[in-house]
């Protein structure tokens, strides 16, 4: 009865400990960067339908949050690679958890830090949602490592000067698609 008692009260007590964890860097996250707003699987479908994301092709997000993109790209359009970006290490793995759970962990890498001082990896498609200011700061960097052609999709938000190719909307959401020069 005791043994039992003790280790209810251990859990419970990681439980929290795990929940401040959670709270603490989310209102870190939230304060210093981007809150964490799930894509829904709707929202990116149409966001990949718009890239025309090819099977084998690889997909980078920046913000990642808990890999919902990257998980229909991997799992709906046959994605080679779906590699994340997420600054929230509860989120990041939240994300990890999902990938493990749907199979796909081997094809989907999440990295935590800043992407603003990592090398980028190399894409066929760059997915984000993101703030106008953060997307602004990111925009040199895409054009500086990604080639010509490389297409980039925007949920809600504009590039201030990415070659816009198409606007679309899912669900109320506008989505803007680029191409590198």
């Amino acid at each position: 009865m005791y043994t039992l008692l003790l280790v209810l009260l251990v859990f419970i007590q990681l439980l929290l400990l795990f929940a401040l964890f959670f709270l603490v860097t989310m209102m870190a996250t939230a304060l210093f960067g981007v809150p964490w707003v799930p894509t829904r699987d709707r929202i990116g479908k149409k966001m990949f339908e718009l890239a025309e994301l090819k099977s084998g092709e690889t997909v980078v997000d920046f913000g990642c949050g808990d890999g919902s993109l990257l998980l229909t790209a991997v799992k709906k359009f046959g994605a080679a690679k779906g590699i994340g970006y997420e600054i929230h290490p509860g989120i990041r793995w939240i994300g990890l958890l999902r990938a493990r759970i749907a199979g796909v962990s081997d094809k989907i890498d999440l990295q935590g830090g800043n992407f603003f001082k990592v090398e980028l990896p190399k894409a066929d498609v760059v997915a984000t949602y993101l703030f106008p200011e953060t997307q602004a700061k990111l925009e040199p960097l895409l054009k500086k490592y990604y080639p010509s052609g490389t297409r980039v999709v925007s949920r809600t938000f504009r590039y201030p000067s990415l070659l816009l190719i198409k606007t679309s909307e899912a669900h109320g959401e506008k989505l803007y698609l680029y191409k590198l020069p």
